[in-house]
């Protein structure tokens, strides 16, 4: 037996080395697989026992089998040997001595310890394989650690080519490379520890940097020594392409990844979030939180300690760029909490798309859009772009997004944006379907028995595209409506009139808006009303002479029973009509006594002012002085038939008064 046997407090310290080397190896692989950089004792899956239990036996085998030492070793200077022949271990060996660690940990470690007690100095795991650890250089001089001399033997290229180049530069600079590029990665993607994490970069980056400079060095010199001892010449040259191409990946990351970005670690680091936060208010009611601008470090706090001030918060308004995943990810959780409805009243894109699918109801207001495209890791590097975009469509799925909405999102580039159509979002149900008629949803108090406040009337009038479009033309219309619905509800409660009775009193609030958009619209505007008019008076007629009568003659209740087909299309005109540009005059409501006297003639002293009453204030539907819907019947077909300047006289003449 040799008797060169390695101290126990030298075999700790190049175990512990491992042990750091395998941790960061260990969790950058099991993100790569599972997204989670830790797994439990009882994990069995097989990604995890191929990484935690047969990868580190293959690494421990060939270190062995080929240097005689793992990295860890190395660096304490230490190697395990046949302990007969002092040689390295077979393949054999280096099994069963692997196997032997797990006996020696078993029962608290007592198998390393023995160590202490072996006259050999000898572990079981090393009587079991029969090998030994030994020392692979002199101990350094006084004063210099067994760390600080590895450090020095390899600036000054003492190590053979082989060591310096697959031990110094790829097991020891690759773990640190990768956790850097790896925290970089989750930065940028979730956003989640942002403050330490940004300290860990400015530190980090200097740290992996002054690695990599000393790696590529130490083995740049040791190339010498290689050829001086007969060395191949060309794989010589190899090494110091690689080295040198190792030293422009040096200047690169320092140029691109890291200076540009020390601004933005610097405000993280100082609790500045560099992308902004979010505005966030709570409505005058205090049933609405209204959320704008991107989703930034600390909003998720923000939110929880506003929504705590405000209990009977029961939707959100969103309009958001997106931001940090991670603080959206904590949103949902409060949002969901409270069973919200959730609007886009403008763009909600990327991160706010997962605020949005938090609704148990969710509308998309007109002009507002949802944006959805791949996620970025902010590095180069596509395979942590890669584990981004696995995290993201998992978040979309635990989200519910339909799997060819997240597939399409995965296969838009980060720099661009996929909106989906309104008509794809209602086909998924991932909107309410907008209403295709002037009716709203009634909405319902923060509690039973009590009535909803105004915002949820004024909220869902603008979930209506049409009354959206209507209040874009005439400013306070919706408010107005609004209103009287809400008042007239009130009045109406418990009746069998108060949900009819409601919409009645919204759509009375518009009539002299809707007046206008017809008198001064364009002439094709007003022939394709004209249409819708023809529709209608079909559809009254089929009920009977009196309810087309009372029909004529403006009465509200009649309106009611118009089927939904024939309410839609006049709701598309009015959506169109509103979305016209202005003119520049508006029309009188009263034709003049020459255009009278011109229609008079043409067709008869009732048409003048045949379609007046349509829309007008008066909700009494007195039939007194309305003709027939047969005769208003006959007079539209004569109007058809007439040349292009009577006839568009003649359609602007029968919605004017006398």
């Amino acid at each position: 037996m040799r008797n060169h046997s390695a101290a126990p407090s030298t075999r700790a310290m190049a175990m512990a080395i491992d042990g750091v080397l395998w941790a960061l190896a260990s969790a950058l692989l099991m993100w790569i697989v599972y997204g989670s950089p830790v797994s439990r004792w009882d994990d069995l899956r097989p990604g995890t026992l191929a990484i935690n239990w047969l990868l580190p036996l293959c690494i421990c085998v060939l270190f062995w089998a080929w240097q005689g030492a793992t990295p860890g070793k190395l660096i304490a200077g230490v190697k395990v040997v046949d302990a007969q022949s002092g040689r390295r271990p077979s393949p054999a060996q280096a099994v069963l001595r692997w196997f032997g660690y797990l006996i020696s940990a078993a029962p608290l470690f007592a198998g390393f310890w023995w160590a202490k007690l072996d006259a050999e100095g000898r572990t079981w795991h090393d009587r079991l394989s029969r090998t030994a650890v030994e020392r692979s250089r002199p101990l350094p001089p006084s004063g210099r650690g067994l760390l600080w001399d590895y450090i020095v033997s390899h600036w000054r290229g003492e190590h053979s080519l082989a060591q310096s180049f697959w031990i110094n530069n790829v097991l020891l600079s690759f773990p640190l490379t990768a956790a850097l590029t790896g925290v970089m990665s989750w930065l940028a993607m979730k956003g989640d520890a942002l403050q330490a994490g940004s300290i860990a970069m400015l530190i980090g980056w200097p740290v992996m940097l002054l690695v990599d400079v000393w790696c590529v060095v130490g083995c740049w010199r040791s190339v010498r020594g290689y050829v001086e001892s007969g060395g191949s010449l060309m794989l010589a040259f190899l090494a110091r392409l690689i080295m040198f191409l190792g030293a422009l990946q040096i200047l690169a990351s320092l140029i691109i990844g890291f200076v540009p970005q020390v601004p933005e670690f610097w405000k993280m680091a100082r609790g500045i979030d560099p992308i902004g936060q979010a505005e966030m208010k709570i409505s005058a009611d205090g049933h609405t939180l209204q959320f704008q601008g991107p989703i930034g470090m600390g909003d998720a706090r923000r939110m929880g300690k506003l929504l705590d001030t405000a209990p009977d918060v029961k939707s959100f308004e969103l309009a958001s760029p997106g931001g940090r995943l991670a603080e959206a990810e904590d949103m949902v959780v409060l949002m969901r909490k409270r069973h919200a409805t959730t609007r886009a009243v403008g763009d909600c894109q990327s991160a706010c798309t997962l605020l949005f699918l938090a609704g148990s109801q969710r509308h998309l207001m007109p002009g507002a859009q949802l944006g959805f495209h791949r996620a970025s890791s902010g590095t180069y590097n596509p395979a942590f772009d890669e584990i981004a975009n696995q995290h993201l469509a998992e978040t979309y799925r635990k989200m519910e997004l339909p799997e060819d909405f997240i597939q399409r999102t995965l296969k838009t580039p980060s720099r661009s944006m996929w909106y989906p159509t309104p008509d794809d979002l209602v086909r998924h149900q991932l909107i309410q379907e907008p209403p295709k008629t002037l009716d709203v949803a009634l909405p319902d108090g923060p509690r039973p028995g009590e009535p909803a406040p105004l915002s949820e009337y004024v909220a869902a009038f603008k979930s209506n595209p049409v009354w959206y479009h209507l209040n874009e033309r005439f400013p306070g219309a919706l408010n107005r409506a609004a209103t009287q619905m809400r008042t007239a509800r009130l009045t109406l409660a418990g009746t069998d009139q108060e949900s009819d009775g409601a919409q009645m009193a919204a759509q009375m609030a518009i009539t002299s808006e809707v007046r206008q958009l017809v008198l001064s619209g364009s002439a094709e505007s007003r022939r394709r009303y004209l249409q819708v008019v023809r529709g209608q008076m079909q559809a009254m007629q089929a009920l009977g002479a009196d309810t087309c009568q009372a029909w004529l003659a403006g009465s509200p209740a009649t309106r009611r029973l118009m089927p939904p087909e024939v309410m839609a299309w006049e709701t598309n005109w009015l959506t169109n009509a509103a979305q016209e540009t202005p003119p520049s005059r508006t029309r009188a409501g009263e034709a003049s006594r020459l255009e009278l006297e011109v229609v008079n003639r043409t067709l008869g002293p009732q048409a003048a002012g045949l379609l007046s009453r349509l829309w007008s204030d008066d909700a009494s539907g007195d039939t007194a002085g309305v003709v027939s819907c047969e005769r208003a019947s006959q007079l539209l077909d004569q109007i058809q038939r007439l040349k292009v300047a009577p006839r568009e006289l003649a359609e602007r003449v029968v919605f004017q008064t006398r």
